[in-house]
This record gives structure tokens, C-alpha cells and sequence, in this order.
């Protein structure tokens, strides 16, 4: 017999299988299973008048559970309220600092939203969540970053490539004297900690940024990155005027104590740019007398978005629409005749693995035994 209260120290707004007392004043409710004392109140007056005039409370349960409660015409009232119990897991998406993928799973399938993410070929299929025991999950849908799903963009090398390319462009050239500085011409606003914390580690020092506003609370990166402008590597945004600097002056407006003009080069990450070029090129590209290109991207190359497949998934949505995009992701696709072995069932259906019967004197029937299990079909 339950004797929880229903609140949760951690989540006061929420309550668990209590619907009295306190509870009345929760914005979201929890519903267990049907057992009665998990469902003191649900249908008091209280709660009942309280729903009334609320758009916005809510209680989650699963499939099952709303259908055994409903069948109550007690609780009929709650119909509206009830949102069926959807288990939402995050994956790391690897595109910037804190972006992730969601993975959803409940009574209308699973389904995989990336948002933009980068994975290199082969990391998708090693992410445990993606895995239900030794068998990859059944994915009815997924909702892919398609921003380079364009052959012209089938393989871009990885971010460690990059960073060995910048890494050896920046240590030749600031090793030449204090004079020579380096300034990353970043566009966004954040999502290039991967080469600041790299380099920083790599050349014992710190990259200037505007502000360290952002990273108060990630002291991983806050310790390799400086408003001190005297440091040789700078990340400072570029001004709305492509010509960075007017006079060796940088983005910044640093110059040195002693007059001595600074020697700076640009190196400006990008992918689109590369993707553009007719013939196969190197990881960094001078572009002027004192600029370079570097191909570094948050997204998934076309040949890293293919790979999505292991998942046996149904349908594919592109977040970024294009009729050749469209028309692509559907070779991802598992057939549709395949539909029919999807029906989800939330109480399954027990069956005993069959297991041939040793014959004796047989040397593999204690491992036959051994191997006897239950398994779960659905």
C-alpha cells in the first residue's frame, strides 16, 4: 500500500500518483499504473474543477493505463488530459556544446529527431540507447539534419583532420616570433570550442574571445579561452565588413606596445565553400596573401548520414527540404511491407525460445541448456 505523498523534492510543479492535498497546485501529473492507492484523488471534486479551468495541466501514463482508467466512466472526465507516456531520451549530437538528438519512444513507434548533428561513420551504431539488449531498435521514423545530404559533400573529413591541418598552419607561423598572430574567422556565434580547447592544450595558451559570458559554467572550455588580447591566437568575431584588418589591426583592435605592426593571417573554417570546388582539395586552402581556408563542419557529411541505416528505419524526413534530398533519404528506407511486423503491443506476447533437444552423448548439451531463455516478442 503506497503511502507516498506524491511530490518530489527535486520537481515540486509535479506529482506522482497522488491527486490530493498539495498535489492540487502540480502543472503536470503522473499516473503509474491503476492501483488505487496510487489514485487517491483522481477523481475528486477538487481536481475535477481544477481541470476546468486549466489548458495547460496534463497527466502521463501509458497505453495501457489510459485504457484501463477510461474504461472507468468514473474517470471519463480525465480523457482530454491524458497524454500517453512517451519515454524521451538525449544522444549526444556531437554538432556543438550542448546539442543533442532526441530519441522518442512510445505506443506510435520510435522515432529519432537529430537536429543537426555531426557523427563520424560508425559512432551512431555505438551509441548504447540506439540498442534494445544485442538487437538494434526498430526506428518508425527519423528526422535528419539533411544539410550536406548532397553527393557534393559525400565525404568531409573529420574534425581531428582539421584541427591536425589549422594545427600545423598555426604552429608555423606563430612560432616565429610574438609578432605573428593568428585570428580564426569564426561565423557563429559558438560551436568552435572543439579547436580552441585543441589548440590552446596543443600551443600552452589561450584564444581571445569577445566574452567569457558563455562559458562561466563549462570550466572545460573556460580555462583555454581569454578577453587578454596580447595572446598570439584570437577568435574574436569578425566585424560586419569582411576586411578584417585595416592597418594589421585586428577584429579586436589589438596592436602592440611597441608599435611593431603585427603579422596576422586568417583562417576561416568552412564547408559550403569547399563543397563548391570542381576538383578534390586539400583540408586548408590559401586564399590570399594572408587568408586561408579550412573545411570544418558541425554536419554530417553525405556519406555519415547514409550510414543512418543500421537502424532499419521506416520513414525519413529531411529538416532541410529539397526534392533531391527527398528523393535520396528514400533509399534509406526499409520497405513497407514491412509494416505489419511493427504493431506495437504494450503487453507483448511471451513465448519460450524453442530449443532442439540434445541428443546423448552429444558434447554442445550443456551449452543447448545453458542458452534456454525467455525472450519478448512484440
Amino acid at each position: 500500500m503506497s503511502s507516498f505523498a506524491g511530490r518530489m523534492r527535486e520537481y515540486p510543479t509535479i506529482s506522482l500518483d497522488r491527486f490530493d492535498r498539495e498535489n492540487l497546485y502540480a502543472r503536470a501529473y503522473f499516473l503509474s499504473h491503476c492501483h488505487k492507492d496510487h489514485m487517491k484523488g483522481l477523481k475528486g471534486p477538487l481536481l475535477k474543477r481544477k481541470l476546468q479551468f486549466s489548458r495547460t495541466v496534463r497527466l502521463y501514463c501509458s497505453f495501457v493505463t489510459k485504457e484501463l482508467l477510461l474504461n472507468n466512466p468514473k474517470y471519463a472526465f480525465w480523457e482530454e488530459y491524458i497524454k500517453e507516456e512517451v519515454v524521451v531520451t538525449l544522444l549526444p549530437a556531437g554538432h556543438c556544446p550542448g546539442s543533442v538528438m532526441f530519441l522518442f519512444e512510445g505506443s506510435r513507434g520510435n522515432v529519432l529527431y537529430t537536429g543537426d548533428f555531426r557523427l563520424a561513420t560508425g559512432d551512431a551504431p555505438r551509441i548504447e540507447y540506439l540498442h534494445s539488449g544485442s538487437r538494434v531498435k526498430d526506428i518508425q521514423s527519423v528526422y535528419v539534419d539533411s544539410t550536406f545530404y548532397d553527393p557534393r559533400y559525400y565525404k568531409i573529413p573529420t574534425r581531428e583532420v582539421c584541427l591536425n591541418g589549422i594545427s600545423e598552419l598555426v604552429g608555423n607561423w606563430i612560432r616565429q616570433s610574438p609578432y605573428h598572430v593568428v585570428w580564426l574567422n569564426c561565423k557563429a556565434a559558438y560551436g568552435y570550442e572543439y579547436l580552441f580547447t585543441n589548440l590552446g592544450e596543443q600551443f600552452n595558451t589561450q584564444i581571445h574571445v569577445n566574452s567569457l559570458a558563455m562559458f562561466i559554467k563549462m570550466p572545460e572550455i573556460l580555462s583555454y579561452v581569454t578577453t587578454d588580447r596580447r595572446t598570439q591566437i584570437h577568435a574574436c568575431r569578425h566585424p560586419k565588413n569582411e576586411e578584417y584588418s585595416q592597418g594589421n589591426r585586428m577584429p579586436c583592435g589589438c596592436t602592440t606596445a611597441d608599435g611593431i605592426p603585427l603579422r596576422i593571417i586568417s583562417i576561416k573554417p568552412s564547408t559550403m565553400w569547399f563543397g563548391e570546388r570542381s576538383r578534390k582539395t586539400n583540408v586548408i586552402i590559401k586564399t590570399g596573401a594572408s587568408s586561408y581556408r579550412a573545411c570544418f563542419s558541425f554536419h554530417s557529411s553525405y556519406s555519415e548520414v547514409i550510414y543512418l541505416p543500421f537502424l532499419i528505419v521506416l520513414k525519413v524526413f529531411p529538416c532541410i527540404n529539397t526534392d533531391s534530398s527527398l528523393t535520396r533519404l528514400k533509399l534509406m528506407c526499409r520497405s513497407r511491407s514491412d509494416l505489419a511486423a511493427l504493431v506495437y503491443k504494450p503487453l507483448g506476447v511471451l513465448k519460450r525460445s524453442r530449443v532442439e533437444q540434445p541428443t546423448y552423448g552429444n558434447t554442445q548439451i550443456t551449452n543447448a541448456l545453458l542458452n534456454l531463455n525467455i525472450q519478448i516478442f512484440f
